[in-house]
């Protein structure tokens, strides 16, 4: 496969590429896909020996108008791929403005991405705030495939939607 030649630092680029590519493909600004991106974190660390990059001090990730923050961050490696992108904060926050021109802002205390499973799991706090409305919930699961949004959790987990119908 394509990703197996590129050395630690190309496959992350290119794992954060392909996420924001499906996560957010959409109702993400257009000209957000044609920005490059950019990791930044202060003290990460490639462990060429158990396939693992780990910002222990957070991370930083910038595409056009799309930025995510952390307070940690972990990137996991199998088979030569990116496997799962792990971020926890008080909370992770992220935010991008849609085609529309609104923005949509997302907020958790942790955000992991499985790329097998093409999924995103938001755990603890969850919050997303765009022109529809607002989502919360103590764990939601977003299928990059169907871009569907569920709560997930305990049998009694609590999901809130708010509309405003007075939001143009």
């Amino acid at each position: 496969m394509y990703m197996q030649n590129l050395n630690p630092i190309k496959m992350t680029v290119m794992a954060l590429f392909w996420l924001l590519v499906f996560s957010f493909s959409a109702n993400a600004l257009e000209s957000d896909r044609q920005q490059k991106i950019t990791l930044e974190g202060d003290g990460c660390i490639y462990k060429l020996n158990i396939g693992q990059t780990e910002c222990p001090k957070g991370m930083v990730i910038k595409q056009g108008s799309l930025m995510i923050e952390s307070d940690y961050g972990l990137i996991i490696y199998k088979d030569n791929q990116i496997a799962t992108v792990q971020m926890t904060g008080a909370p992770v926050r992220m935010q991008q403005q849609m085609d529309d021109g609104s923005h949509m802002y997302v907020q958790a205390n942790q955000i992991d991405f499985d790329y097998q499973a093409e999924t995103a799991f938001l755990k603890g706090d969850v919050r997303i705030e765009n022109n529809i409305g607002i989502s919360t919930g103590d764990a939601m699961e977003f299928n990059l495939l169907t871009q569907e949004v569920k709560a997930v959790g305990e049998n009694n987990q609590q999901f809130r939607l708010e509309i405003d119908p007075n939001n143009d």
